[in-house]
């Protein structure tokens, strides 16, 4: 998003209110998303994503996280096979564009010179999680479900392990028919379109 030079508001000289009031909301397209950037709404510096129609802040990063995604980048990286890796940058769907931390996607970098991958074009997308760990259990599981992204990772920094959900299902409830959990000890295969291309040792994604 282009950059723009941002204010901090004066402080507040009463307190203010810890419910927020019922005043109206809204949920924003793609591309009025999109728009916000451009006007300087919205920057590169605001980490926010958009989650079903709503601006949301995305985790703060701190180094066990960091570590995980490194070592995804690398790894994927040194496997894909006329695939695009993609590091932190977003994916676009019907009402979101949610900006996972890494994803293969399928075709090469030249494909998406001018767009976002959508979620067919999506080979592994994974998230690496601590304190969003719900959340990506949750909330982009069901989003990624919906959207037929066909393997969604969460790498749970909390319970050191790695978690592949296949065979996405949509509907009214979206969901992934299958998850299969990876512990310290083993390695994950990383498999596009029915090809294993390699293997990573969990123990090189956790702290």
């Amino acid at each position: 998003m282009t950059a723009a030079h941002v204010t901090k508001p004066p402080k507040p000289t009463v307190a203010l209110p810890a419910v927020i009031p019922p005043l109206p909301v809204r949920r924003f397209t793609v591309e009025e998303y999109h728009k916000l950037g451009e006007i300087g709404v919205l920057t590169e510096n605001d980490r926010v994503e958009l989650i079903h129609g709503w601006i949301v802040p995305k985790m703060t990063l701190n180094p066990p996280h960091n570590n995980a995604v490194t070592a995804l980048t690398e790894y994927f990286v040194r496997i894909a096979q006329n695939s695009t890796v993609r590091i932190q940058q977003p994916i676009t769907t019907l009402d979101s564009e949610p900006e996972p931390d890494a994803v293969i996607a399928v075709g090469p970098r030249a494909n998406y010179k001018g767009r976002q991958p959508k979620p067919s074009e999506v080979a592994i997308l994974v998230e690496v999680a601590d304190s969003s760990l719900k959340e990506d259990q949750t909330t982009k599981l069901e989003l990624y479900a919906g959207a037929k992204v066909a393997v969604y990772w969460i790498v749970n920094l909390v319970d050191r392990r790695v978690e592949v959900y296949t065979q996405p299902r949509g509907g009214k409830n979206p969901t992934y028919k299958q998850q299969t959990n990876y512990g310290p000890d083993d390695e994950v295969p990383v498999v596009i379109d029915g090809k294993e291309l390699g293997r990573i040792s969990v123990k090189e994604l956790l702290p």
